[in-house]
């Protein structure tokens, strides 16, 4: 049975792009007007989409957080760009230091190929006696650098006081991307579609994402909307995807939803309740027609000649032993009639 109902409003695939927008960024853009003629559409699909991973793993607006040494708080800054363990390692150690408000040194270690893999950082400064602390906000980059939005204070050791850190470090950054529009409603935030292997694709690679489930993935179209929607590709913590101008691509189908299925569902609801009141109404019949049969005695009954004043007969006695005629009589031993004469 076709998901679709192309008798009167056949199925409309629409190609939207980023570049072909009326506003906004490749990240979040009103698209240009379509004409959907006077189709009845109701429902709407993300067919297949293009989504470049040209995301930085420390983007713009999301690369700071504070460093205190007693009470002096400075910003840390790390340049926006993609890094990778080694060399995000090396940064934080060269900007820490030269920030420190007291002129300490900053090391930053990752456990050696000898030993085991924490995924972690540790942090070490060459002071004991200054109070060191790490501060994260909402807007920091601490998944990358495996830590929670919290304020963390290095632990003073012999000459110097370490951090670790207390997540996996986190360089994927964006592991899930959502496509979120007012072209639908009564979807979870806008949603129109969820890419689950979005962190599975390499840096500078292309995702492609192809749709194999129409039915559990139609969403109902805002027939109130205009022509022109609105669509964000946002991370896990809706935060706008920045693609560095590289644009991205989708296709959605328009359709009219076929409702046979549900008229012939109905139908067998019906025709099921027919069928239950029916057995239902023969059985009153059936309990009635029992309920109403007069008692009678049977002829063969036996009467009860049960004194007045009993409230049950006597039992009947048991049968003496001559009342049995055996099938086959036994005759005795030694005893015959074969030399008997015979008897005209």
């Amino acid at each position: 049975m076709s998901l679709y109902d192309s008798t009167i409003t056949p199925p409309l695939v629409i190609n939207f792009n980023s570049k072909d927008r009326v506003q906004g960024s490749n990240s979040s853009f009103l698209s240009e007007p379509v004409d959907l003629g006077n189709n009845k559409f109701d429902s709407v699909c993300l067919v297949q989409a293009s989504l470049p991973k040209s995301f930085y793993n420390m983007p713009s607006g999301f690369n700071t957080f504070t460093l205190k040494e007693n009470a002096t708080s400075v910003t840390v800054t790390i340049p926006v760009g993609s890094y990778t363990r080694i060399n995000l390692q090396s940064v934080l150690a060269t900007k820490l230091t030269a920030i420190s408000p007291n002129a300490l040194t900053y090391t930053v270690s990752y456990p050696v190929s000898t030993v085991a893999d924490t995924f972690h950082y540790t942090f070490t400064v060459n002071s004991s006696v200054i109070a060191v602390q790490f501060i994260f906000a909402s807007t920091s980059p601490y998944r990358q650098l495996g830590f929670e939005i919290a304020t963390y204070t290095f632990t003073a050791g012999v000459g110097s006081s370490t951090l670790e850190s207390v997540n996996s470090l986190n360089l994927s950054y964006i592991l899930r991307a959502f496509i979120k529009t007012n072209l639908v409603i009564d979807a979870t935030d806008g949603i129109l579609e969820e890419v689950l292997n979005f962190g599975s694709y390499p840096s500078s690679s292309v995702v492609h994402y192809q749709q194999y489930n129409f039915d559990m993935n139609t969403r109902r179209y805002n027939t109130s909307s205009t022509n022109s929607w609105l669509f964000s590709l946002v991370d896990a913590f809706d935060q706008l995807i920045d693609l560095n101008g590289i644009p991205w691509a989708f296709s959605v189908v328009f359709y009219q939803r076929n409702k046979t299925h549900e008229l012939q569902k109905t139908e067998l609801m019906i025709n099921n309740e027919e069928r239950l009141f029916k057995i239902e109404q023969e059985q009153k019949r059936i309990e009635e027609q029992l309920s109403a049969k007069p008692t009678t005695t049977s002829e063969t009954e036996p009467t009860s000649t049960a004194p007045e004043g009993l409230q049950a007969p006597l039992p009947p006695q048991a049968p003496s032993i001559n009342d049995f005629t055996p099938l086959y009589p036994v005759v005795p031993f030694g005893i015959t009639t074969q030399f008997l004469p015979k008897t005209e």
